[in-house]
């Protein structure tokens, strides 16, 4: 089956109803958000974290704040505010938690929003030889999103959803 963004005549029942079980479960505290945010921003010319870059014209927000600020609208909205899991990386998780008590966490309670680091594992050449960092060392990588569900489960994230009553990943 297809799920334009808009629905068509026959799908607009099962859009309303997936709009009211989503707002439902966001109201009982069902739902978390759960950000990637492991990536720096060198490609885009800057020196830090994807998400501290500043992304919107006009104010200068970063991506982070975006976020954030989508959350309090959400609480706005539904009466309930999704607590936040953001996976950082090894480079770049103590510049992200700055930034975030830097900025006041853009209006959270620092204890809405868990930070953890994602895992590592071996990095591959092109030709398919594992990489070394050392002659004696192999080198590692972010295991990125695929790494995801274990870093969820490792960091102890997946626990902290079980306790508060949470089932459903904004991803």
């Amino acid at each position: 089956a297809s799920y334009p963004a808009t629905p068509g005549p026959r799908q607009a029942e099962l859009y309303a109803a997936a709009r009211d079980a989503g707002a439902e479960a966001i109201r009982a505290g069902r739902v978390a958000v759960f950000t990637v945010a492991g990536g720096q921003g060198t490609r885009l010319g800057f020196d830090g974290p994807k998400g501290a870059y500043p992304i919107t014209p006009v104010r200068n927000a970063p991506l982070f704040q975006l976020f954030a600020e989508a959350l309090l609208g959400t609480e706005r909205r539904y009466g309930h505010r999704p607590r936040w899991y953001i996976m950082t990386s090894l480079t770049n998780h103590a510049e992200t938690t700055t930034f975030f008590a830097q900025h006041d966490f853009f209006g959270l309670a620092p204890d809405d929003v868990m930070f953890f680091q994602q895992g590592q594992m071996p990095a591959f050449l092109p030709d398919g030889r594992i990489a070394l960092a050392q002659p004696h060392r192999v080198a590692l990588a972010p295991d990125g999103h695929g790494g995801s569900l274990r870093a969820l489960a490792d960091s102890g994230a997946l626990a902290d959803m079980r306790r508060r009553g949470i089932d459903i990943i904004s991803y």
